[in-house]
């Protein structure tokens, strides 16, 4: 499952992008993975392995009807300035939904009806095994986040460490500077910090 959740880390964020987009507004994915292959030469190498292992998976598995749907396990992480930066669980759940609805498992809403196989859900357990809402709720006093420095995901630069990259989708939602929708990583990169960024409006 680890594979599905990084791969489609960066498929998560293409759905609120085509949602909510604006013409002011930017998506820095592309410029987020050049950050990190310039930090880390290897990450490539690490993408290919898994691009190929996607391959070999869809290979091995095309025509298969008796697949079972994916279920990833969803933490939403609210970091936030203001009240109105505190999205309500209504909200948060509202986009499950309609995530759940593009990739098809209730309710195909793209054209071509495929059925991804691919399920989201908020967490139910975090990762000490303790009963969760599947969202994490953290005031801070920074302004705004950027991609540059990826401080919305660690607790020490007033963000929310991610939960276990293995076990969960990381989602983080905070105030975004200059304009920034939102980014994503790419599969490959660092587990602490996997996941998606979205703007909290």
């Amino acid at each position: 499952m680890k594979h599905f959740q990084l791969l489609f880390s960066l498929v998560l964020f293409l759905i609120p992008s085509v949602l909510f987009a604006q013409p002011e507004r930017s998506c820095n994915t592309m410029d987020y993975l050049d950050i990190q292959l310039q930090e880390n030469p290897q990450m490539e190498a690490q993408m290919s392995r898994i691009e190929q292992f996607t391959q070999n998976y869809i290979n091995n598995h095309n025509g298969n009807s008796q697949r079972a749907v994916i279920t990833i396990p969803t933490v939403v992480h609210v970091v936030y300035r203001s009240s109105s930066q505190n999205v309500s669980t209504a909200q948060i759940q509202s986009q499950i939904d309609v995530l759940n609805a593009d990739f098809g498992t209730k309710g195909n809403s793209w054209p071509q009806g495929a059925d991804s196989e691919i399920a989201f859900c908020l967490a139910s357990v975090d990762p000490n095994g303790n009963p969760t809402s599947g969202i994490t709720r953290t005031s801070t006093n920074k302004r705004s986040f950027s991609y540059s420095n990826d401080g919305v995901k660690f607790n020490s630069m007033g963000g929310h460490d991610a939960w276990p990259a293995g076990d969960y989708l990381n989602i983080w939602v905070c105030d975004l500077g200059s304009g920034l929708l939102g980014y994503a990583q790419f599969p490959g990169g660092n587990a602490a910090t996997d996941g998606v960024v979205i703007d909290y409006a």
